[in-house]
């Protein structure tokens, strides 16, 4: 769930040490994990940095704190066996491969689960909304590369925006005029339906 919600980069989520949450509702990036080392840097400048948990998923980490074999705060908050961070390349194969055959898709990765939250998350919140939360350089890189359309998704926009344009922007049942507002027409020329 953490990683869904918060849409990490493996690097970002298995670097997290018990000192990354602050026991409320917010995680630092500080570090991450690439080729089996810790690093003090991301992948972009706005890699690092403070992501919001929502209450529910700052709830279970606490609970998940408490029953941990290690919660200090050096501790991995996802640890190997061994105590010490996860290898981004073997939880591939040993979590999501498997899972990928069980689901019955052809294929599962962390860059996949990113855009998903992207491609889902567009409907609650904007384009920068979205970028600022997967730490991204570029608005644009969000929409071109992550956000990818669901035709459910335009059809209920289209139909959106076609009521607010009806309405004249106003919550009113039915105005009886078509465009009135929208266009700024003098009453005398609008079409009437």
């Amino acid at each position: 769930m953490l990683d869904m919600t918060e849409a990490l980069r493996p690097s970002e989520l298995f670097a997290l040490r018990w000192r990354s949450f602050d026991n409320s509702n917010t995680l630092s990036i500080t570090e991450t994990v690439y080729r089996r080392q810790i690093r003090p840097f991301g992948k972009t400048p706005k890699s690092l940095g403070k992501v919001h948990l929502p209450v529910g998923l700052a709830d279970e980490l606490r609970r998940w704190k408490t029953v941990c074999k290690d919660a200090s705060p050096d501790a991995f908050i996802l640890p190997n066996a061994d105590g010490g961070f996860m290898d981004p390349a073997n939880y591939r194969s040993r979590v999501l491969k498997p899972l990928t055959e069980e689901l019955g898709i052809p294929r599962l990765n962390f860059q996949i689960l990113r855009r998903t939250m992207a491609t889902q998350a567009k409907s609650m919140g904007s384009v920068k909304d979205i970028q600022a939360h997967l730490r991204h350089a570029k608005a644009d890189t969000m929409a071109k590369e992550y956000m990818q359309e669901l035709p459910e998704s335009v059809q209920q926009m289209v139909g959106s925006v076609y009521l607010m344009l009806v309405k004249g922007g106003k919550d009113e049942k039915d105005s009886g005029r078509l465009l009135p507002k929208a266009t700024n027409a003098p009453e005398e020329q609008l079409v009437r339906s």
